[in-house]
This record gives structure tokens, sequence and C-alpha cells, in this order.
């Protein structure tokens, strides 16, 4: 994981220099306990032919024994490909250097700020579209 300056623009996109915008959040996020449970993570992308496709990593919380249901999506909004296979390319890249963090460093939270340094923002309001429902 790149170490970001406190005096670098931050990533997040809020033109605020790192020690101004989310050096505290991150530090706090560093000691927050995380939620409990199993999870695991798809790359993918976000959007649509019309609109373009953006990087996208969808997190699944394991329920019951090898059952997983949709907890959340990362967004990456400054990218925006025609291609949604350059889209799925750049958030398997992403998912990988996350993981490597993790691996490397032994804590979860390093995982969730690699992904964090790359742009991914959080989205809510979600929907899964596969080939059936297209």
């Amino acid at each position: 994981m790149t170490k970001i300056g406190r005096n670098a623009l931050y990533p997040c996109g809020s033109g605020k220099k790192y020690k101004r915008c989310c050096e505290q959040q991150e530090a706090e996020l560093r000691q927050r306990e995380l939620p409990s449970g199993r999870f695991r993570y798809e790359s993918g992308s976000y959007g649509g032919p019309d609109r373009g496709y953006m990087p996208s990593i969808l997190c699944y919380q394991e329920l019951a024994a090898d059952f997983y249901t949709e907890y959340f999506c990362l967004v990456k909004p400054d990218r925006v490909f025609e291609d949604e296979d350059a889209a799925v390319a750049m958030a398997e890249h992403h998912l990988a250097a996350a993981d490597a963090a993790r691996a490397e460093i032994g804590r979860p939270q390093d995982f969730a700020l690699a992904l964090r340094h790359e742009g991914y923002k959080r989205i809510s309001d979600f929907r899964i579209v596969t080939s059936e429902n297209r």
C-alpha cells in the first residue's frame, strides 16, 4: 500500500490536503472494530452501455455456511470506461493489491484503506444485474 504524504492532495476528490481531509478518519478506522463474520469480494463493473462502466467491488457477507448475501458495493467513480472488461480488469487489479496489503500488514483495516486510497467509494443503493435480468 502506498503511503500518502500529509501534504499531498488526497485521492478522495475533496481537493484538500490529506492532513486536512482524511488523516484523522483513517486513524480512527485503523482502531475501529470491524464487523464480525466472513466476507468475500468480487470485482466487477458498475454502470451500463449508455453511461459507461466504472470499476466496482462487491462485498458479500456470509450468513450461513456457504450462503452469502450482498453487503455493500464499492465504486471508483473517477474512472469510466466504454468497455466493461476494462473496468473489471482495473477492479481486479485493485482488489489484488488491497489483498496483498492486508496479507503484508495483517490487518483487515489496511484492505479497506488500500481501496479507499485508490478512490473507491461505498454506495448504498445498488442493483445487481445478471445476464438473466438485463
